[in-house]
């Protein structure tokens, strides 16, 4: 089918044509009536689908033209517009001939559906011309369409006077909205003209100066900013504000009224007249006091986050080398101790010998500290009460800090359970009595004060890493010279120390750290110069009775060493140090350098071993898989465990439960054979 499409809108000529198209038919196109009406006359046209309001030849005019041309007339007509006035214009478009009215927009579904009852309907070949409206009949029409037109503008014109005087009305309100955002505007609003004159201002930025608007407008942005800003605000101005019409967020200090400075951040931007002429410039200002300080509070706390990422960096550097050097001490101390024993103290070498094992032992207490210091040492935990621990040690630390110096006892009138090892806090409480008595050379009180307190969230949110609950709190306080800032920032470092060289390792305050931290615990210290300094300790309380324990003194005797021992030691010097001692007092020994020549000695051994001593880390098999396939040899065996390892490693191991016996390299002679002998006296 040949579909004529006559409209003077090209977007509706385009959709018409793509849903005819689209429906297998072919088109052409018109963009008023009378082309139309010239197109018609070529032929080959089986339906005409027309606008109403076109230039030239409206579609009504169209309509009655086909219908009063006996070669045309039997062309179906669809009238399809967006003009309607009302039932008037389809009885109209009906009279002059038009088969279908359609109102614009129209389902593309529905339209095609009255094309194919229009096209399918009769011919209009059978049309009675005579019935068509006359000349004067359609012109009536005409008339009473145009009065229906102009009534509608009428009524149009008045909906838009309406609609503008509300707009007005709109407008008023809205300026008064504006005013009162003006006023109510948490930042400042400010704008001044081209010689820097305030000339209006907001509530917001006279409250941020502590100005009225009088005061303002006699004052220049410059006569508001302290002189190291203003350089570099005329910069901003004269580059950015006056050259591309704004600026970027930049910062600058204020004035206030009374003298106080105050941070503020703002934007500006140009302001034009008609004429393009510059009239003036306007910011928005933002006072960023409280975010400045908690910008300072965030870089406080990623300092101390950064130090204590270094401390941990140190600390796995001391776990790491831990191993190696303790098997290296306790061969140094063992034979150092069998040497000196064997001596007598007028022998010349006995002297010399002493001072390398001193030497020993000073390296084996600094290796302890760097492993406190790091977390790694290994804890004999239980719990106790922290008031007893102090008063345990109080003889001790009065002859530690000396007789000019006062030793004050603050302590909770109710016990205060905690989890920890009573050896380790006694090292804390030391180390921190030697840093406050060589702040107090020439004498004064050192106090020592416990209570339970409760962190809540509040406290805990600004303490990173603390977790809120109720602790038991140890404060550690002197009247020496104090710290500055520097100094307290770098406190906690391992080998940081404001001591001559020869007078401190810089490790006591890190080992504090380390000792506090591997018990869950927290610590941190105040001080100002010359006024004292402060360290509160904070353990976590225990819900678990103190425990009060007495260990019965061993006392080595002869009639037992004669057990039989098995040595499953790799590293050679110390297997070589451990069979000389237990051999040196009567032990009979079976040494083995690895784990399955050790089950083939104990396989092969038809008599009984009494205790298997060996390493938890080996190459070939650890320390307790080898045990446990002794004992299927020898069941009666018990065992000793040793390692000179870190006690997450051996930890791993399942070693340090609390029916295991273990003991910590360097190892002296006297604790090796102690810890053999109550091992084998326990039945």
């Amino acid at each position: 089918m040949n579909v004529l499409i006559v409209d003077d809108q090209e977007e509706n000529l385009y959709l018409l044509e793509a849903l005819f198209r689209g429906n297998g038919h072919d088109v052409h196109l018109a963009s008023n009536g009378a082309e139309a009406h010239e197109r018609l006359k070529s032929g080959g046209v089986d339906l005409v689908i027309s606008d109403i309001l076109m230039p030239v030849m409206d579609g009504f005019e169209l309509c009655r033209k086909i219908r009063t041309d006996e070669a045309l007339r039997h062309i179906p007509f669809i009238i399809y517009t967006a003009t309607y006035t009302g039932p008037q214009d389809e009885e109209f478009a009906i009279k002059i001939g038009a088969d279908r009215f359609i109102q614009k927009p129209c389902e593309p579904d529905a339209f095609m559906e009255a094309v194919q009852e229009v096209v399918g309907g009769a011919r209009r070949s059978d049309v009675d011309v005579s019935a068509a409206p006359h000349e004067e009949e359609v012109l009536k029409l005409y008339n009473e369409r145009l009065v229906r037109n102009l009534e509608q503008k009428m009524q149009q014109l008045e909906k838009e006077t309406r609609m503008l005087r509300e707009t007005e009305k709109a407008l008023r309100i809205s300026e008064g909205k504006y005013r009162r955002l003006h006023e109510s505007m948490t930042d400042g609003f400010v704008y001044v003209d081209m010689n820097g004159f305030i000339r209006e201002s907001n509530k917001s930025f006279q409250n941020m100066l502590g100005y009225n608007s009088e005061e303002l407008s006699r004052l220049t942005y410059l006569d508001l900013t302290p002189e190291k800003w203003r350089a570099y605000e005329q910069d901003i101005v004269t580059n950015q504000v006056l050259g591309k019409g704004y600026s970027e967020v930049y910062e600058k200090e204020y004035w206030k009224k009374d003298g106080t400075v105050f941070p503020a951040e703002l934007r500006t931007f140009l302001i034009r007249n008609d004429a393009g002429e510059k009239e003036g410039m306007w910011a928005i200002v933002r006072d960023i006091t409280e975010r400045k300080q908690a910008e300072k509070a965030q870089k406080e706390l990623e300092d101390k986050l950064h130090q204590a990422q270094k401390m941990e960096s140190v600390g796995r550097l001391a776990g790491g080398i831990a191993h190696d050097f303790n098997n290296l001490l306790a061969v140094i101390l063992g034979y150092g101790e069998i040497l000196l024993g064997a001596l007598d103290k007028n022998h010349p070498h006995y002297k010399p010998l002493d001072q390398i094992c001193q030497a020993g032992v000073r390296a084996r207490d600094l290796t302890r500290q760097l492993l406190a210091f790091s977390r790694k040492q290994i804890l004999e935990m239980k719990v106790v009460n922290i008031n007893q621990v102090v008063t345990g040690f109080e003889k001790l630390l009065l002859r530690l800090i000396g007789e000019d110096i006062h030793l004050a006892l603050s302590l909770a009138s109710m016990p205060l359970p905690a989890k920890a090892d009573t050896a380790q806090l006694e090292q804390l409480l030391m180390n921190l009595a030697v840093n406050a008595r060589d702040a107090m050379p020439e004498g004064g009180t050192l106090t020592i004060e416990t209570a339970s307190v409760e962190l809540d969230r509040t406290y805990t949110e600004i303490k990173p890493g603390v977790l809120p609950g109720r602790y038991a709190m140890i404060c550690v306080s002197d009247t020496g010279c104090g710290m500055d800032k520097q100094t307290l920032d770098r406190i906690f470092e391992p080998f940081f120390t404001t001591k001559d060289s020869d007078k401190g390792t810089g490790l006591g305050l890190a080992t504090c750290y380390g000792i506090v931290k591997q018990h869950g615990g927290n610590i941190w210290v105040y001080s100002e110069p010359g006024e004292g300094t402060v360290f509160k300790i904070y353990l976590p309380l225990s819900s678990e009775e103190p425990v009060n324990e007495t260990l019965p003194a061993i006392e080595l005797t002869e009639e037992r060493n004669s057990a039989t021992v098995l040595v499953l030691e790799d590293e050679l010097s110390v297997r070589n140090l451990v069979g000389e001692i237990l051999t040196e007092h009567g032990y009979k020994t079976i040494e083995s350098g690895g784990a399955s020549e050790a089950i083939a000695k104990a396989a092969a051994h038809s008599n009984p071993i009494h205790l298997v001593i060996t390493d938890v880390i080996m190459p070939e098999m650890k320390g307790p898989e080898a045990f446990e396939k002794i004992r299927k040899h020898h069941p009666e065996a018990k065992v000793l465990y040793m390692s000179g390892y870190t006690d997450n490693v051996v930890a791993c191991q399942g070693i340090l439960k609390e029916d295991i016996e273990f003991i910590q390299k360097p190892f002296t002679v006297k604790g090796l054979l102690q810890k053999c002998h109550s091992i084998l006296q326990a039945g």
